[in-house]
């Protein structure tokens, strides 16, 4: 079996002197009791155990988890219970297996509002709140921010400042750390989610020179260092003999064992194994380690036992984990017990479902062509015994399908992802099969062992077209759609590299085609549409977003794009329409409230205009087109010295932006600046030349170039600025 043997005023009266002793030092008379206790939870994605020097991995450096080991309690055997970051953590949060809180792939569905989770029970009792996320994969959108009074998950949208779906693990716990500032002297709970050990494995420095020749490791260091940060952090306000501290990884990292590149799609150890430790100073033992396997989903109810807040059941929302609080405290081991994992992955291929149970060493994998390991004596999985011991593995399958998680139906349905969420998944390698139907009944899936080539050569395919390889990509993505004709994934992704090269007949032909395989497919419709739009076939994609609109109304990005469509025709009032139902649906898109803004300027409403675009910019400050589009409404009210700062930060946001350099020079010469507004006239005619979409605009800067030249400037109306259309 792996693993082996200052000054603060203190708010809760009851603490004696011997709790106030540096965490960790000697070995105290336990006090049998955390309550009262703050709580600070940092959750590592994607760390395999076997990863951490004191798991035995010689050439790691994580002096603060193996430090944090010798002053608690380490789990030698702990394991998740899926390889994907949202189920796991739903998992963690509320004790509750996939089948019960509803998560089951990264980008589908939303934790239940019923069942308690360690927020909602802590918040309830007076503690405060926040969590501070790394990755766009735990947005708030998917319901985990249930009880968090802070749920800090500001990663930047798409626009054009480009998009991103994670954030350093040292800016998440700078924002931690600020948050702590601002709290009182009451209990808190805090959540601190790391993500640098995550593929594409680019640590900061001085860990990307430092593991230079295995890049996941460095990510490790980093969680590592971040970890310290927050420690050192109780020490130095003195908490630290008054906060449980629990870490945990939600899954680990195949790093191409059984041939998958990262995690996701099978059930091996190297996903599964995580590094798990608590420590509570002077309630648990320090330096002692449990040998007994335990599965993740009973963190949260030994947490909230520690605490003396025991999960409360809720309309029959009882937990799935066992709290462990009372034989931590006496230094026993658990019981065994059957621990389950799954992975829904590859349904979203079309593939068949993987789900597992371990007992003791003996681990047993459902899928088509069933595994049995013995991890004792076989801990790289690499020898079948499913023939060998067929009895072991019949009683064993038999325990799996009566555990009350394996079910395939979920308490929460799956919901529509939309196309930016889908975007942000695959640029951390998820795939969000959202709209797919299941599995016709009595249909069963390619084993993903046997599919996972293809996954293999599907990421490599994705990889390369982020990383702008774009003819390597489709060319890739041509092969696996001949390989798999019938899976929609592989056809609508080839769909959209067509689409982002350019080839906007092949796209159109290519969803047209998954749309076929897969009627109900949502997001083949919306995709198909707008690329109809793309593509200039206007009353195509008029038709087919209100068929996707009809289909799924509440996707904000059909929204958005219907009513692009309905300014283009010049109904400006059915636009506005469609574009305050954008942001009704989601209010964050900084995109929507700027392309409201716009219609509403168009429709004489520039009050309304000026909040929408303050709206955007609010919402992302480096966003230029909301900032020309202010300065447009500056100069329509006769402004144009207020103008100019505007168009002058949509410049320094956007330097490309060749309207906002027009629309500069054109404020500056009613404004009087005659050398200024004839600089900008020239650099916009240097900037453009060549580019026939600016043909119009360059005669226009020519005019008034000459104009300013002659000195005639300033004695009437320059003609009126310019803006983007709406996106």
């Amino acid at each position: 079996m792996r693993g082996g043997s200052v000054g603060l005023r203190l708010w809760s009266a009851w603490l004696g002197a011997g709790v106030l002793a540096v965490a960790g030092c000697g070995h105290r008379p336990a006090v049998r009791s955390a309550q009262g206790f703050n709580l600070l939870l940092v959750t590592l994605d994607t760390v395999r155990a076997d990863h951490i020097r004191v798991w035995g991995f010689g050439p790691a450096e994580t002096p603060n988890l193996d430090r944090l080991a010798a002053q608690g309690v380490r789990f030698a055997e702990a394991e998740s219970i899926a390889p994907l970051t949202l189920p796991s953590h739903a998992t963690i949060l509320s004790g509750l297996l996939p089948a019960h809180h509803g998560l089951r792939n990264n980008g589908l569905g939303r934790f239940p509002r019923a069942p308690p989770t360690l927020a909602t029970d802590l918040a309830g009792a007076g503690y405060r709140t926040g969590a501070f996320i790394s990755a766009f994969v735990l947005d708030h959108r998917y319901g985990l921010d249930r009880g968090f009074e802070h749920y800090d998950d500001d990663i930047p949208r798409d626009t054009a400042a480009g998009l991103d779906a994670r954030r350093s693990g040292r800016l998440t716990v700078d924002r931690a750390l600020a948050w702590l500032d601002r709290q009182g002297s009451g209990p808190f709970f805090l959540w601190v989610h790391l993500y640098d050990a995550h593929a594409p494995y680019a640590p900061p420095e001085p860990f990307a020179t430092r593991f230079a020749a295995a890049p996941y490791d460095g990510g490790v260091a980093e969680d590592d260092l971040q970890l310290g940060r927050l420690l050192a952090d109780l020490d130095r306000r003195g908490l630290a003999a008054t906060t449980v501290v629990a870490v945990v990884a939600d899954h680990g990292e195949e790093l191409g064992e059984h041939g998958e590149l990262t995690h996701g799609l099978l059930l091996y150890e190297p996903s599964l194994h995580v590094p798990l430790i608590v420590r509570a100073p002077g309630v648990l033992p320090a330096g002692w380690v449990v040998t007994t396997p335990v599965s993740l989903v009973d963190l949260a109810p030994t947490l909230a036992g520690l605490l003396g807040r025991p999960l409360v059941e809720a309309n029959g929302h009882a937990s799935d984990g066992r709290d462990l609080s009372a034989v931590l405290v006496r230094r026993t081991q658990p019981a065994a017990a059957d621990l389950y994992a799954e992975s829904m992955y590859g349904t979203s291929f079309g593939w068949s479902p993987v789900k597992a149970i371990r007992r003791a060493d003996l681990k047993y994998i459902a899928v088509p062509r069933p595994e049995l390991y013995d991890l004792a004596d076989d801990a790289h999985e690499a020898v079948n015994l499913v023939a060998q011991r067929a009895k072991v593995a019949g009683q064993l399958a038999t325990a799996l399908t009566n555990m009350p998680g394996s079910s395939d139906r979920s308490a929460s349905p799956a919901e529509t992802i939309d196309p930016e969420a889908r975007a942000k998944l695959l640029s951390l390698g998820y795939l969000a099969g959202a709209s797919l139907p299941g599995p016709a009944p009595g249909h069963v899936g390619m084993d993903p062992k046997d599919a996972i080539v293809l996954l293999r050569r599907f990421e490599e395919a994705h990889a390369a077209f982020v990383a702008g390889r774009t003819g390597e990509a489709r060319q890739e993505y041509e092969q696996l759609a001949a390989a798999d004709p019938d899976n929609p994934v592989f056809v609508s992704q080839l769909a959209e590299v067509c689409r982002r090269g350019g080839d906007l007949a092949r796209a159109i032909e290519l969803y047209r085609r998954a749309v076929a395989i897969a009627p109900s497919d949502r997001d083949a419709r919306y995709n198909l549409a707008v690329t109809l739009q793309e593509a200039g076939r206007s009353d195509e994609a008029f038709a087919a977003l209100k068929d996707a609109i009809r289909l799924d109304p509440g996707r904000p990005e059909a929204h958005n794009a219907l009513g692009i469509a309905l300014a283009l025709r010049g109904d400006l009032e059915s636009a506005r329409a469609e574009f305050a139902k954008t942001v009704e649906l989601d209010p964050h898109d900084a995109r929507a409230f700027n392309n409201l803004a716009n219609v509403l300027r168009d429709l004489k409403r520039p009050d309304e205009a000026e909040a929408a675009y303050r709206r955007a910019i609010e919402l992302d400050p480096a966003y230029a087109d909301p900032l020309n589009g202010l300065g447009t409404l500056e100069v329509q009210r006769n402004r144009p010295a207020a103008a100019v700062p505007y168009f002058e930060r949509a410049l320094a946001a956007a330097p490309a932006m060749h309207e906002a350099r027009l629309n500069l020079g054109i404020a500056e010469e009613l404004s009087g600046d005659a050398p200024a507004a004839a600089a900008a006239f020239r650099t916009f005619l240097r900037e453009t030349a060549g580019e026939p979409e600016f043909a119009k605009q360059r005669e226009v800067a020519r005019t008034l170039l000459a104009r300013v030249e002659s000195g005639s400037s300033g004695s009437g109306r320059a003609g009126g600025t310019v803006e983007r259309k709406e996106e």
